[in-house]
């Protein structure tokens, strides 16, 4: 692929990932929030997970993970996946 498709298709997947991002008002979403938009805007689930999986392999997102616990008694009691915006411009 040459530089300058490679610069368009960065910046496609960029703008189409912005929209949830700028849709929420957040620059971290967990996994549900990222996949509720698009599925209803039509996208199947595998095309949604290719969109997360594109976007984090050109560094537009970073994934990670934050714990879900009870304070009373204190446990954790798994976790989940979210997804944050990289970039100066933010939302």
């Amino acid at each position: 692929m040459d530089k300058e498709k490679a610069r368009k298709e960065k910046e496609q997947v960029k703008s189409l990932v912005k929209e949830a991002f700028k849709y929420y008002g957040k620059d971290v979403l967990f996994e549900k929030q990222f996949i509720k938009y698009y599925r209803d805007r039509g996208m199947s689930k595998d095309e949604v997970d290719r969109l997360w999986v594109k976007a984090h392999s050109m560094k537009i997102i970073r994934i990670g993970s934050k714990p879900v616990f009870c304070e009373k008694p204190y446990r954790i009691l798994g976790n989940v996946m979210v997804f944050r915006l990289l970039g100066k411009e933010g939302v």
